[in-house]
């Protein structure tokens, strides 16, 4: 009966830790590490940031940045240390399966079981949002960053906008690297 017992307890952590590791978003940056990060004060965006986008979510981006580089202190103008540029790129469909494994006892009985299920829903795509910032003067890449999630093919505004500020938020918390 103890084994039983462990057993579903090491299944239900495995379970779970799957669980979280497939809910978090991963932000993967590069930088040159040479970089005085304290010398940009102030930004702005290239004329065809966004340019692989429609224009209101261009917008939506931009407004994102610019609220949380604001935050963290940084100035937009139009003699900025640095320029930003940004882009999204969706891939295929993702495939939508389910699997479900169980465990469980009875008495003295065991029992184990594994189904499939038919998804239903929205149909999911994989979204890169990648941003990059580059010197005013040489207009040389020195940080860049980029987040990669699951999202819905069809969304509203409000998805979209909600979205938006979490990825971004989430990509520009790693700027200026520590």
């Amino acid at each position: 009966m103890n084994k039983k017992i462990n057993l579903m307890k090491r299944f239900l952590g495995f379970f779970l830790m799957v669980l979280m590791s497939c809910s978090s978003l991963k932000v993967v940056t590069d930088f040159e590490d040479t970089t005085d990060f304290s010398n940009y004060k102030t930004y702005g965006f290239f004329q065809n940031a966004g340019n692989d986008l429609n224009e209101l979510d261009v917008t939506r981006i931009i407004r994102v940045i610019d609220t949380t580089l604001q935050q963290k202190g940084f100035k937009r103008s139009d003699t900025a240390d640095f320029y930003i540029d940004f882009s999204s790129k969706k891939s295929d469909e993702l495939p939508r399966t389910s699997l479900a494994i169980g465990f469980g006892n009875v008495g003295f009985n065991n029992a184990f079981g594994v189904s499939g299920g038919i998804p239903v829903g929205n149909k999911k795509v994989l979204e890169v949002i990648s941003i990059e910032f580059l010197t005013a003067k040489k207009e040389q890449l020195f940080w860049q960053a980029f987040l990669e999630s699951k999202v819905k093919q069809n969304r509203t505004p409000i998805e979209k906008e909600v979205y938006f500020q979490k990825t971004i938020s989430k990509i520009l918390s790693t700027y200026p690297p520590k």
